[in-house]
């Protein structure tokens, strides 16, 4: 009889495209159920033998112990192995911590391998670093003070040759004023009446009111 042939036992090997901590893992949660169902067996024999020399109390306590190495061992394959070959990784770390703690509780050996399960599986969650050949260091490239260019200077827009220059206005000089011209003298009458003297244009003498004749 082969180990391939025992029923609910996983299947030595994962999927090739798993990453290197999950095919370690993978492996150690083989071995685990292996350990779980040898366990189980041991504990199943002792309990039975202690029950028919007497010894109940640790008879009973063996054989509850097989069943639960049992019933752990036959949800592997659906709550470890199957999410390992589908990438849900995370899933089957929280298997592994839950049935690693109860086989721990229940049988020792069991649980031990299938914490280091466990802790093999943590390390897909990290994450990945570019790694190095031996003696190989990453150089940093040297600090190069940035260049400043010089400011541009600014611009000034060419001079424009059709530009027209103002002819200069010569301003006119005034032109002179004539002198006022002196008044005439007007041309005087004598009054035959009363004998004041008054302008010639004048019909009537402004002092008696004579007519001049």
């Amino acid at each position: 009889m082969t180990l391939a042939s025992i029923p609910y036992l996983a299947n030595n090997a994962g999927p090739d495209w798993l990453p290197a901590a999950a095919a370690q893992g993978r492996q150690f949660a083989y071995w685990g159920q292996l350990a779980l169902l040898f366990v189980a067996a041991v504990l199943l024999i002792a309990g039975v033998s202690s029950i028919t020399s007497g010894g109940y109390s640790i008879g009973a306590y063996a054989i509850i112990a097989a069943l639960v190495n049992l019933l752990l061992y036959a949800m592997m394959p659906s709550t470890v192995f199957a999410p390992l070959d589908q990438g849900r990784f995370r899933e089957a770390s929280d298997r592994l911590l839950i049935w690693g703690v109860l086989g721990l509780l229940f049988g020792v050996l069991g649980g031990l391998v299938l914490l280091a399960a466990y802790v093999k599986l943590q390390d897909v969650f990290q994450p990945q670093y570019q790694q190095y050949p031996p003696g190989q260091y990453y150089e940093q490239p040297l600090y190069q003070q940035p260049q400043y260019q010089p400011a541009p200077p600014p611009y000034q827009p060419p001079a424009r040759t059709d530009e027209v220059v103002p002819a200069k206005v010569e301003e006119a000089e005034p032109e002179p004023v004539p002198a006022p011209e002196p008044p005439r003298k007007a041309e005087m009458t004598k009054c035959r009446n009363c004998g004041v003297q008054y302008p010639s244009f004048m019909r009537n003498c402004p002092n008696c009111g004579a007519p001049r004749s």
